[in-house]
This record gives C-alpha cells, sequence and structure tokens, in this order.
C-alpha cells in the first residue's frame, strides 16, 4: 500500500486527515502571520505546506506498517495490520492531542 492509497483508506475510515489538518493550519497560519507582510504566504502555500507535513505523517505510519508486513505488499495484509493494531483509533488519539510549535 501506497501513501495514496493508506491517504485514502484513512479519509474513508477516519478523521485522521481533518484532525490533522485543523492543527496544522492554524499553526501554519498563525506563523505566517508573525512574518512581515510582504514575506506572508497566501493560503494556497499554506495548505501546501499542510499537506506536505501530513505526507511526512504518512510516510512515518506507511513505515511502520510496511515493517509489520514483512514484504507483503498487498491491501488486504495492510489492513488486516491496521485493524489488529487499532492503528485508526491510535492516530486519531495523537491527532486529537497534537500540538504544533514550541512547548513552554
Amino acid at each position: 500500500m501506497n501513501n495514496q492509497e493508506l491517504q485514502a483508506y484513512l479519509a474513508e475510515n477516519s478523521q485522521v486527515e481533518p484532525l490533522f489538518m485543523e492543527k496544522a493550519l492554524a499553526y501554519l497560519n498563525e506563523q505566517n502571520m508573525d512574518k512581515l507582510p510582504a514575506r506572508r504566504l497566501n493560503d494556497t502555500m499554506i495548505q501546501r505546506e499542510a499537506d506536505k507535513l501530513f505526507d511526512q505523517v504518512l510516510d512515518d505510519v506507511n513505515q511502520k506498517i510496511a515493517q509489520q508486513a514483512h514484504g507483503n505488499t498487498s491491501p488486504e495484509t495492510w489492513r488486516a495490520i491496521i485493524e489488529q493494531t487499532n492503528l485508526i483509533e491510535q492516530m486519531e488519539d495523537s491527532m486529537s492531542e497534537l500540538e504544533f510549535g514550541a512547548q513552554d
């Protein structure tokens, strides 16, 4: 399963992406407002940055699933791993607790 297939599966079966995007966009917009007006990014550029961040999350998840799949790339095997490990529930919990930026 590649990142696009994983993203489609998550979109169909979870709220992971909307939860992540809500927090990522809020953080990126806040950072953007701290920039000088001439250096601020437009909404499309902010969305691209958020998409890149989510792609990194998908890469990490994909690598972890691939390790557990031991070279088996069939979507059925990946779905079974996702279900057996409660990955969707764990990811949704993580996205709910996610905080961007420096912790004081």
